[in-house]
Formats: structure tokens, C-alpha cells, sequence
């Protein structure tokens, strides 16, 4: 991290990222609709960004539309950001204003460390003897686990970034993702799902290390929770410390992982379809330069509440957001 890098007050700003490694080729570039789609997926997923968006999910041609919210909100956002700097309004800030212009890059990289846990993509840590690549990632009432494809750093106006990963997720359904008696997980690593919707941010999920499963065999992997500075805690993998002075235990990298050309052969295969996984709002598809077209600013500005009015019970509902 630089020395004198800027603050900015948001949640989903967080100094505890850093990425690490050259930045990776061409081939692992977003394009333009995957920058919108995460631009996306970060405004729906602020909790400084939820006042505005019940704001325009209350709007009468809303009306609580989920793929009219999605089309539309964003413009609406950078709109209202754009107005109301002058306004004293207790809902702006100068961060939320550069969170509505758009990213203006976005740098894909190999390697980040979180807290002190280092993450690797999953390419990468194909080469290495152990094992960095598993994440998991908590949903409503459902974990979701995968691989880290790449890390992604959107570079707002100013310096701010904000760091996502991009993961290939295994497919959760029942007959993907099975528990022992023991409450060992064991998920089937040649599947995937949620293709459409791979972001999360860095700081939102944990480690996960893949065993084989000997029973199960093929792609099967039992899934294990990493515990702080990448230590294993032996007596979850059946393993007799002689002491506390012992080294810490750590498993050789788990093969037979699929790539994606064949967990792709096997979802056609087996009649697996695209699904996106269970965030607040349902993914559709995003252009962040449509234009509002049946709306004039002075509409919008007498759409915003009123500035002296009590707003403290719209701002103040927690968020299950955790960073």
C-alpha cells in the first residue's frame, strides 16, 4: 500500500487489501460489460448506496420492479449524486460521488492478500505445491464455494478502488454439494453455476482448502474452512500434534480439480442451467451509458425528499453487510 495513499469513507473501501504480482495478460481483462456488471453489483451491494436505491424502488413506475431497478438505477444514481452536492443533503457524500461516475479502469491481478490471508487464482496455484485458491462465500441461508479466478481492481475517480474477486463457483445444488455424518461438506468440483454472476468483494469471503474425498473419489473435494495466517488446525484433518512446539500442518495442493472446459462439457451434459446466486437483487443485463429518457432533472430533483425533513429512520436500517 503506498505510503500516502487517500482515505476514502466508504465500506466497501477497505485498507486491508493488497494485491500482489505483475498484472495478468490480455486474456483475463474485463470488457466493458463485465466493468459494468461489476460497477453493479458493488452500487447494489453498498450500504451507503441502500437509502438511494429504496428511494427508486419506491418510485410509482418502479414499484418494486427488480429488472426495471437494475436497468435504471445507476443513471438515476449518478444523477442524483450530480445534483444534490450543493444541497447539504445527509444522504451525499463526496465518496458516493465518485462511486457514480463509473470506474475509470479496471486492473485484473493474480495474487491478494486479505487480513494477512493470501489468495491466489486459481491458474496459478495449479503450479504451486499448495493450495490458495479456494473461497466461500456467505449467501442468504446458502454458502457458495469455488475457485478465485482473478482479482479485480476497480479504480474509481481520485484513486478510490475497490477490490472484487472473480471466482468460478461450483454448483450448489443437492446432488453437487453432500454432508457426512460427521458434517463433512463435500462439494463436486466439476460443476459450476452462477457463471453470469461471478463478484464478490475481497473482503467478504473466507479460505477454503479442498481435500480429496477418497470415498467419493473423481472431482469430489471436502471442503475446510482455512483459519487465520493460513494454519490448519490439525484435529479437523485427523492429524496428532506431538506438542506446541510442532510446525503448523498443511496439505499438498488437492488435484483433479476440472477446468472449465470441462465443468462447462459436464453441465450441458447433465442439463445444468445458469443460475445467479441469492443477493438482493436479480441479475439482468446492464449498460451503464443508457440514457434516462422520460425523466428531466427538474423531475428528479422534486422526486428527492425533502432536505429538512426527519430521514433518520430511511438512513438508519442495518445491514447484514460485513466487510
Amino acid at each position: 500500500m503506498e505510503e500516502h495513499a487517500p482515505r476514502f469513507n466508504l465500506s466497501i473501501v477497505s485498507s486491508d487489501v493488497e494485491v500482489g504480482g505483475a498484472r495478468l495478460s490480455a486474456e483475463y481483462a474485463l470488457s466493458d460489460e463485465e466493468i459494468a456488471i461489476a460497477h453493479w453489483w458493488v452500487l447494489i451491494n453498498c450500504e451507503e448506496v441502500k437509502y438511494w436505491k429504496e428511494l427508486h424502488l419506491s418510485f410509482p413506475e418502479v414499484d418494486g420492479d427488480l429488472e426495471y431497478h437494475n436497468m435504471t438505477f445507476a443513471n438515476y444514481f449518478r444523477t442524483w449524486m450530480d445534483m444534490i452536492k450543493s444541497d447539504d443533503n445527509p444522504n451525499w457524500s463526496h465518496e458516493l460521488l465518485l462511486l457514480a461516475m463509473q470506474p475509470q479502469r479496471a486492473r485484473v491481478y493474480p495474487t491478494c492478500t486479505v487480513n494477512g490471508v493470501k489468495f491466489v487464482s486459481e491458474e496459478r496455484d495449479n503450479r504451486r505445491r499448495t493450495q490458495n485458491s479456494g473461497v466461500m462465500a456467505k449467501g442468504h441461508g446458502l454458502d457458495y464455494y469455488g475457485v478465485l479466478h482473478s482479482v479485480v481492481e476497480l479504480v474509481y475517480a481520485e484513486g478510490m478502488k475497490v477490490h472484487l474477486f472473480k471466482c468460478r463457483w461450483f454448483d450448489t445444488g443437492a446432488q453437487s454439494m453432500k454432508m457426512d455424518q460427521y458434517g463433512n461438506l463435500s462439494v463436486n468440483t466439476a460443476t459450476s453455476a452462477y457463471e453470469d454472476d461471478p463478484f464478490v468483494f475481497a473482503t467478504s469471503v473466507k479460505q477454503v482448502f479442498y481435500l480429496d474425498d477418497l470415498a467419493r473419489g473423481d472431482a469430489w473435494k471436502i471442503a475446510n474452512i482455512v483459519h487465520p495466517r493460513n494454519i490448519y488446525r490439525a484435529a479437523t484433518l485427523g492429524v496428532n500434534i506431538p506438542g506446541p512446539e510442532a510446525d503448523a500442518y498443511q496439505e499438498p495442493n488437492a488435484v483433479g480439480i476440472h477446468d472449465v472446459a470441462t465443468v462447462r462439457e459436464n453441465n450441458v451434459k447433465h442439463g445444468r442451467v445458469l443460475r445467479i446466486r441469492d443477493e438482493d437483487s436479480t441479475f439482468i443485463e446492464v449498460d451503464p451509458n443508457e440514457e434516462t429518457d422520460d425523466d428531466s432533472d427538474d423531475e428528479l430533483r422534486h422526486r428527492l425528499p425533502d432536505i429538512n425533513s426527519d430521514t433518520e429512520e430511511d438512513s438508519s436500517d442495518d445491514s447484514d453487510y460485513e466487510p
